[in-house]
């Protein structure tokens, strides 16, 4: 019903413009002073006879041809469609004539003079016609294309954001389960007595831990605030773990300012404090480390502890969260790789996150190295 629809529709525009260009055709021909109503009838009849018999027949060809020369180079295209233009120009005109034959409106001696002027008069008006038609379809189809990427591009930015705040309200909520916010207290409770100054400082980075989470951030932050929120983490969560938690951050002061998700480290590290040092006794060392690998930034984030004991991926949890954000931002250009750590690591768990885009500064620089 639909492509029912669709022709109709189509040869209703064409109905139109066959009349629009007839009638300016037959106005052209009877522009002399002794012209009458009859003769501006008379010429706008014929020309929408050899309207109809050119151009609906190239019309049907062209819609035809559309499908089989998709994807085809732009001069083969138009090549193609002048081609069929001139051959049912030539066909139609001759029919047209030969219809006026018939008609006794055209002598039989005079066929072939009048077919070479109807045919000049054709070629003089299909040929800018299509020109005309051809370029503002193809415009057409290129605003179209346009018009969807932009949409499919808005689409992913939303899912992107979506996902992001699903990050946040994940860390969030990890935040304000009791357990960590009560662990967080006590800890700072235990200290005042002790060591006043760290207990106000273990107070001032769950708060910047808090205000980062509730924060109505974008998609993205700088790997520097990242990496802010991480260190407030772990120096939080070691006050509660001591010795058993250790972590490095090495990191190029210079690629600081890139872009990355947010809470891609911190999402990582989580799962480290969770699997490997609160599991374990002798608890577990953290490492995070960035480069800068062409126009790509690499982070790595490895810990010491047991390793991956099951399905890495879960549906809704931490990395494959990750994973889905990582391809709502970046598509392909972006992977996500977990396994075993490097034997230099001593074994355990390795996430790495690669991310495309321009990043600031050259490489080389000293970087800003924290070992505790």
């Amino acid at each position: 019903m639909a492509r029912a629809d669709s022709l109709l529709s189509w040869l209703a525009r064409w109905f139109a413009l066959s009349l629009l260009l007839g009638g300016t055709v037959g106005a052209l021909l009877s522009a002399r002073r002794d012209a009458t109503l009859w003769d501006f009838a008379n010429n706008t009849a014929i020309s929408i006879l050899f309207s109809a018999s050119i151009g609906l027949p190239t019309m049907l060809a062209f819609r035809g041809l559309r499908s089989r020369l998709a994807g085809r180079p732009e001069l083969t295209q138009w090549l193609a469609y002048f081609g069929i233009l001139l051959a049912m120009t030539a066909v139609g005109a001759l029919a047209a004539s030969l219809v006026l034959v018939a008609a006794g409106r055209l002598s039989l001696d005079a066929l072939w003079s009048g077919y070479r002027r109807g045919l000049q008069i054709s070629l003089a008006i299909a040929v800018p016609v299509t020109v005309a038609v051809g370029t503002f379809s193809k415009l057409r189809a290129r605003l179209a294309t346009t018009e969807a990427s932009l949409h499919a591009k808005e689409l992913e930015r939303q899912r992107a954001l979506g996902l992001a705040t699903e990050a946040r309200l994940a860390s969030l909520e990890s935040r304000v389960r009791p357990h960590f916010l009560f662990n967080a207290l006590n800890s700072a409770i235990a200290l005042i007595p002790e060591d006043p100054a760290r207990a106000e400082q273990l107070l001032v980075r769950l708060a910047s831990l808090l205000r980062f989470s509730l924060d109505a951030a974008p998609a993205t932050v700088s790997l520097g605030d990242e990496l802010r929120i991480a260190t407030d983490y772990l120096e939080i969560e070691r006050v509660r773990y001591g010795d058993r938690l250790r972590f490095e951050i090495d990191v190029p002061s210079e690629l600081r300012g890139a872009a990355i998700p947010a809470f891609a480290i911190q999402t990582v590290i989580e799962n480290s404090v969770k699997y490997a040092v609160s599991a374990r006794k002798a608890g577990a060392r953290i490492a995070v480390r960035a480069r800068r690998d062409g126009a790509r930034l690499r982070l790595e984030i490895t810990d010491d502890g047991p390793g991956f004991t099951g399905p890495v991926w879960l549906p809704g949890h931490g990395l494959d969260g990750l994973r889905a954000r990582l391809d709502a931002l970046y598509g392909p250009s972006a992977r996500l790789i977990a396994g075993v750590a490097a034997p230099g690591d001593r074994g355990g768990a390795s996430v790495t996150i690669e991310v495309p885009g321009d990043l600031p500064g050259e490489p080389g620089g000293d970087a800003a190295r924290a070992i505790t």
